[in-house]
């Protein structure tokens, strides 16, 4: 299952601080500038991909924060750049390593 939040540039102090917990370790969401993702927003976006249960509670997690899950056109379109970013960076090692 894969989910993308957004938060505001003025919300990255509090974001970062969240996102060192030892949860968010061990989930490993990747965190990238919405702009340089391609979604005409400030601030920063949160994939996050795992199991429904890891969903659940990252959900959990991240209520009553900055953060906002995207839904719709604008949810698609960075999951399609963050799946093509993943599929890069598989090709490169593979390159490498092939």
């Amino acid at each position: 299952m894969e989910l993308i939040y957004t938060y505001g540039t003025e919300d990255e102090k509090a974001m970062k601080k969240l996102l060192d917990e030892e949860f968010w370790k061990r989930l490993g969401p990747t965190v990238r500038d919405c702009k340089t993702m391609g979604l005409d927003k400030a601030g920063s976006c949160i994939y996050i991909k795992a199991t429904e249960e890891m969903v659940a509670e990252a959900r959990k997690h991240l209520e009553g924060t900055p953060a906002k899950e995207l839904t719709g056109e604008d949810a698609n379109k960075l999951l399609k750049a963050f799946r093509d970013e993943a599929e890069a960076a598989e090709a490169g090692m593979g390159a490498i390593f092939g």
